[in-house]
């Protein structure tokens, strides 16, 4: 009896204390379950935002591949606008060259007509210098045409013109005419017979080097050396067309030939600064207008370090 007593006291005795640990294990399995709801909650915020990061990051790949694209795209459609920039300064280069031949060549023609009028101009004088020494008392008819009568001591010996056969006339040793002479060296330089033009060129200098064509011949002696890519000679065959015949036909051309000159021997200071007197010289022209394509043509010069020696 004793030990069941004792054991209904032990047992009354430990019955709070077990209905207290039970609401301890109780509230302490709800904080377990509050948190783990918890952390699958944030479980499921982490994923979502790292769903959205990754979307982002491939969003963000594709732009940078896109504008990597453009940027290679631009890239090209730079080279190949650069390309035919290139192209068509160079044709422009070319046309503008072109240009200035033709611009020589029917500057010829005028010369070599200018040169027949004034032949022509000096057989009228030569006809009425004749009339007038006509006597009077009569002796040519008239009727059926005029028929000069020469003058004292007969005709001089008039050569033949270029149009008639050319050359140089040998009767008597005499000399040409210096518009055969000029007709005959024109019509070799535009030939392109250049050591005979060359010749006949001079000897118009060394005969009649105060006619108003003596500073058109050193400029065309200028030219052929230009055309035969002798720059340095032909500077200085273009110096005396300039500095002997300021005020000739040919001057404004001489001065523009020898900027061009200067800019193929690579001296393109130079070359710049006879193409600005000559645009400062001759503002009217025709040659200071291919003076200024030509600067427009000229790429940048290069940095002074990478110059080439003038």
């Amino acid at each position: 009896m004793k030990k069941l007593l004792l054991l209904a006291i032990c047992f009354g005795s430990l019955t709070p204390f077990g209905f207290a640990v039970d609401k301890e294990v109780v509230a302490l399995q709800q904080n377990v379950a509050l948190l783990q709801g918890m952390v699958r909650e944030l479980q499921r915020s982490f994923d979502e935002k790292t769903a959205v990061i990754q979307a982002l990051i491939g969003q963000s790949s594709d732009k940078v591949a896109q504008v990597s694209q453009a940027n290679s795209q631009v890239n090209s459609s730079l080279a190949e606008l650069q390309k035919s920039v290139q192209t068509s300064v160079a044709n422009a280069a070319q046309k503008v060259d072109n240009l200035s031949s033709e611009m020589q060549g029917v500057q010829s023609s005028l010369d070599e007509l200018r040169a027949r009028l004034d032949k022509i101009s000096d057989q009228v004088a030569k006809l009425q210098s004749a009339q007038q020494n006509l006597p009077a008392s009569g002796g040519a008819p008239t009727t059926g045409g005029f028929q000069p009568v020469p003058p004292p001591g007969g005709f001089q010996n008039v050569a033949p013109s270029a149009d008639q056969g050319g050359g140089f006339p040998n009767q008597g040793g005499a000399q040409p005419t210096a518009d055969v002479l000029y007709n005959t060296a024109l019509r070799d330089y535009t030939g392109g017979n250049y050591p005979l033009a060359l010749q006949e060129f001079t000897d118009y200098l060394r005969f009649y080097p105060g006619t108003a064509l003596a500073s058109n011949a050193q400029f065309y002696i200028g030219d052929i050396y230009y055309q035969q890519g002798q720059f340095t000679r032909a500077i200085q065959e273009y110096d005396k067309a300039i500095e002997e015949y300021p005020n000739g036909n040919k001057t404004a051309a001489a001065q523009l030939k020898k900027g061009y000159a200067y800019i193929n021997l690579d001296q393109r200071v130079k070359g710049t600064q006879e193409l600005n007197n000559l645009i400062k010289r001759f503002p009217n022209t025709p040659e200071a207008q291919l003076a200024k394509d030509k600067l427009a043509s000229l790429t940048p010069a290069r940095p002074a370090g990478r110059r080439r020696a003038q």
